[in-house]
């Protein structure tokens, strides 16, 4: 009697060549994890060492497991068929793997596989598997050897010894039909004998002679598809490897369910480039689903009936049932399942989304975008992948856009199923999707008869809820409209304002107003001389009234000169509120000391020469003349604001009238369109659905005109209403629209500069505590080394001139990790005495070299050096470092006397230097966030230093600036007890 044989091929046939690619042998392995009660699996490619390690905490296997099911093909390796597993707390999780063979996918990965597992009160168990023996031309697989071992604790796997047995017993297998076979495995064998296990296993994080439970696989060398696998086709789409194992379970949806398992994927591409390419918010975010335009929420029946809700833009769920005509009653083979769908509009100024919010969705989008299948919370490939339009929403779309709303690579969501309601639904052995039976059929039409009403109800022209997606759409569209006009607007306004600044400081720079003083002075003395001379005194005195008029008006014109308008109704930017506030320190400082004291000195100097001529008939026709002066300018200037005023109001109602005209001639055009179709139409031989598909398309069609004409109309009259008209007696109520605007324009942009450099100093201080730990470690792993250099040298002459050098260098560089010491907060739980001395110290041990280079001399009062104050170093320190910091910077680039000098008075520290100085204006702006002189200056370092000292009760604040006088900051110290 013949029996069935098994080919040592058959593996590789089902393992390498059936699994689509490495991402889906990844998620495989993970779904192993996952079925093994995992709570993590974590996977890192070390490119450096061309290794990948990939382990999970689970149950792991015992040797009888190991050899009895996960080396047994066709037989599950799942946990609860285990009898090393573990009982869990836990609810029982539903069991991902169908086939046994989803282990065999890691030789898809590379060649050959050291696995090392361990069970609960088992020893761990190694083992090697070159996958190339299964390419044997001849050997049944039950010739084949795989070494398995048990180890003992603390003992490490020999993967030299069992690749020794692999090749003992691969040369007695191997024939001349498998020519290179034997040489490529002795090849990839011998790289355990030249691989450093305990660098690769320290690098992904795993002790393999130590963990307690689990199973870690490590793989070497590997495949060069996987390093592809990780770059992206093009810059806006995700590499293959991402689109499949992110977003491997559910964390998308509100609502949803904490993963079973956390998945990591980490690419070392140096020791100190290391990535983790899937963490959470690379993927959809429930933030970001529920900020989306349109959501899609219920669930279908077994019928295929779907119950449930419709949001458009963001608005109220609306109820929407919808049956499946094709079930007639008959239950489904797909069975019940639910979907939670959320969809962005595909053009910005239709969407709610402000444009960065837009922008940022639409780039993960075009990477991620699709609509996900979840069996028991995990995903099934390759549903989302947005290259597999697995509803063909695209193709439909294509053939007729108005029908077919949706586009694939607008939306984001699930499709959540379980294996036990839709156990028809079976996946494919390759996990290349469900496999083509009734039960997908009936699962894929379900879903396409759902969009496609969903479409012709909300979204195409005529449904019976279309007006609720026009009008938020010409909602957004306005508003989208009204932002751009407003930006440009405030953008313009902003550029005039910026360059008036810019000529009022360039004048008084260049000392223009003292000028025209010297000019006006030199008429008005001239006039008085012309006027002494003259013979007739009453002509004389009206010389002199002519150039006292002559002199005022040209005083009043440089004041007007020097006076910047600042633009109502626009909020200004950080930078132009601080240069904004300098104009009005320095245009009031240059009234109070050129202009004023001009117009007392030429009065009465011209009251003097008046005296002397006619005093009364002077001082009539200096009266006289004034007051005719004002009085005329005062007219003038209400007339040209009455003229101005009529002219806009004339503008308005103009375009008021014009608009009305335009409305109802576009609305009248409409009607008599619908009218004259309506009229010409037969519907008595119409079916229903056609009847009812015209009457709605023809009445949408016409409101939708009277609707955008109406909200034209009722925008203009709204705007119109919103004037301010003032009181008679000036109430302080009296707010115009204009000065609200200007507020709440004002309050939004001070908040988002906030926000984004609140999250910039977010990210440096990570990325500081992450450089700061790393650099700790590497360092005591140097002087761990080192110590043990030290003993070699001692023996050997010729290591002790390197051993000397590498010492003084290690030295240098440890001696300046230790002036991080003072800075970390952690070290210090109460604040602690600090000494001036000490001070000085660190000082000098961080900024010698540059002080020396820059030839600038660092002195410290008698006072500072025996200063005693009680506070956090890791508040004081850096302030004062970042002080003389900015003071060599500048000093740097000044040619006097360079000197910084640091002082300790009662209650306060002041730290002087002999530089430039701060500029006029920038007294305040030097504490902003942001704000720098710097060229390449970040702005954060005295903003940072106040908010420190604060929180602590302490102050930094700076002296009044004066030019080529240096810059003073004095630090305002907490109650101190000095001794």
């Amino acid at each position: 009697m013949a029996e069935f044989k098994t080919s040592a091929r058959a593996v590789d046939m089902l393992g390498r060549q059936q699994i689509a690619g490495i991402p889906s042998a990844i998620s495989e392995l993970f779904k192993n994890a996952h079925d093994a009660y995992a709570t993590r699996a974590e996977a890192d490619f070390i490119r450096f060492k061309d290794a990948f390690v990939i382990r999970d905490d689970g149950d792991g296997m015992s040797r009888a497991d190991f050899e009895g099911r996960w080396l047994t093909l066709g037989t599950s390796s799942k946990s609860t068929q285990s009898s090393t597993a573990r009982s869990h707390a836990g609810p029982q999780r539903a069991i991902l793997g169908e086939k046994g063979i989803g282990r065999l996918a890691i030789a898809a990965i590379g060649p050959q596989t050291l696995v090392v597992t361990k069970a609960q009160g088992h020893p761990r168990v190694t083992s090697l598997i070159h996958w190339g023996v299964f390419e044997l031309s001849h050997a049944d697989l039950a010739q084949l050897v795989v070494p398995v071992e048990e180890l003992s604790e603390g003992e490490a796997p020999d993967a030299r010894k069992m690749g020794e047995q692999i090749l003992s017993n691969l040369r007695e297998l191997v024939t001349d039909d498998d020519e290179g076979l034997y040489e490529r495995i002795e090849r990839d064998i011998r790289r355990w004998g030249e691989t450093d296990l305990d660098e690769i296993s320290s690098v992904a994080g795993v002790d393999l002679s130590s963990f307690d439970s689990g199973t870690a696989f490590l793989i070497l060398p590997t495949s060069p598809d996987l390093e592809a696998d990780l770059e992206p086709p093009t810059p806006k789409e995700a590499a293959p490897l991402l689109r499949t194992l992110i977003g491997f379970a559910n964390t998308m949806t509100p609502g949803h369910s904490a993963p079973e398992l956390r998945t990591v994927f980490r690419d070392h591409r140096a020791p100190d480039n290391v990535r983790d390419l899937i963490e959470e918010q690379e993927f959809f975010t429930v933030e970001e689903f529920l900020n989306a335009d349109h959501h899609f929420q219920g669930q279908f029946d077994e019928y295929g009936q779907f119950t449930g809700t419709v949001s458009i833009f963001g608005g109220e769920p609306i109820a929407f049932p919808l049956a499946w005509p094709a079930a007639r009653g008959v239950k489904t083979q797909c069975g019940p399942f639910k979907l939670n769908l959320a969809y962005i509009q595909g053009r910005a100024k239709q969407s709610r989304l402000d444009p960065n919010d837009y922008f940022l969705i639409t780039e993960k989008l075009d990477r991620y975008g699709g609509l996900y299948i979840y069996r028991d919370g995990i995903m099934v490939l390759p549903y989302g992948d947005s290259r597999f339009d697995w509803l063909d929403v695209e193709l439909r779309r294509t053939k007729s856009a108005s029908d077919h709303f949706f586009s694939y690579r607008r939306m984001f969501g699930a499709v959540e199923i379980s294996r036990a309601k839709n156990s028809h639904l079976r996946e494919k052995a390759g996990r290349e999707g469900f496999a083509t039976n009734e039960a997908y059929r009936q699962f894929r039409a379900v879903l396409q008869n759902f969009l496609l009403q969903v479409a012709s109800e909300f979204f195409r022209e005529g449904g019976a809820q279309a007006e609720t997606y026009e009008e938020g759409r010409l909602a957004n569209e306005r508003m989208e409209k009204a932002r751009r006009a407003r930006s440009k607007q405030v953008r313009v306004r902003r550029s005039e304002y910026s360059a008036a600044l810019d000529r009022f400081f360039d004048a008084v720079d260049t000392r223009v107003p003292e000028a025209r003083v010297e000019e006006i002075r030199a008429d008005v003395l001239s006039a008085i001389e012309t006027a002494q001379r003259d013979t007739d005194p009453s002509a004389g005195a009206d010389r002199l009234v002519r150039a006292e008029l002559a002199a005022r008006t040209k005083l009043r014109e440089l004041s007007s000169d020097l006076q910047v308008k600042r633009p109502r109704g626009v909020a200004l930017s950080a930078d132009l509120s601080r240069r904004s506030v300098a104009y009005e320190a320095a245009r009031s400082e240059v009234l109070a000391t050129v202009v004023e004291p001009a117009e007392r000195e030429i009065e009465s100097t011209l009251g003097e020469a008046g005296l002397a001529l006619d005093a009364a008939l002077h001082r009539r026709l200096r009266f006289d003349q004034a007051v005719s002066e004002a009085v005329s300018e005062a007219r003038a200037l209400a007339n040209e604001a009455r003229q101005e005023l009529r002219r806009r109001s004339t503008e308005i109602g103009d375009h008021a009238r014009e608009s009305v005209r335009n409305a109802h001639r576009i609305v009248e055009d409409a009607a008599v369109g619908v009218l004259q179709e309506a009229s010409a139409t037969d519907v008595s031989g119409m079916p229903d659905e056609a009847f009812t598909l015209l009457r709605n398309s023809l009445e949408g069609r016409v409101r939708n005109v009277a609707v955008i004409q109406v909200e034209e109309l009722n925008a203009i009259s709204e705007q119109l209403r919103a004037v301010a008209w003032s009181s008679q007696e000036g109430s302080i109520d009296d707010v115009s629209l204009v000065d609200q605007v200007e507020q709440l324009e004002a309050r939004v942009e001070a908040l988002t500069d906030r926000a984004a450099q609140d999250f910039e100093l977010v990210q440096i201080g990570m990325a500081v505590n992450i450089v700061t730990h790393e650099f700790e470690n590497s360092i005591k792993s140097v002087r761990d080394n080192l110590r043990r250099l030290r003993s070699w040298a001692q023996q050997n002459s010729g290591l002790r001139p390197l051993y000397t050098d590498l010492r003084v260098s290690f030295d240098h560089l440890d001696g300046y990790l230790k002036l991080f010491t003072p800075l970390h907060r952690r070290l210090y739980r109460e604040p602690v005495e600090i000494r001036g001395i000490d001070i000085q110290r660190y000082l000098h041990d961080v900024f010698e070299k540059r002080l020396v280079q820059e030839q600038i001399v660092l002195q410290f009062s008698e006072s500072f050096e025996k200063m005693h104050v009680r506070m956090y170093p890791s508040t004081l320190y850096p302030v004062i470092v970042n002080l003389i910091d900015n003071a060599i910077y500048w000093l740097s680039r000044y040619a006097g006397d360079r000197v910084i000098y640091l002082d300790k008075s009662p209650g306060s520290i002041t730290v002087t230097d002999s530089g430039p100085g701060i500029s006029v204006g920038d007294e305040e702006a030097v504490f902003e966030q942001g704000f720098s002189r710097k060229p390449s200056g970040s702005g954060y370092g005295l903003f940072v230093a106040r908010e420190v000292l604060r929180r602590d009760g302490a102050d930094i604040t700076l002296a009044a600036p004066a030019a080529d006088r240096g810059a003073q900051f004095k630090i305002i110290l907490p109650d101190e007890s000095e001794s």
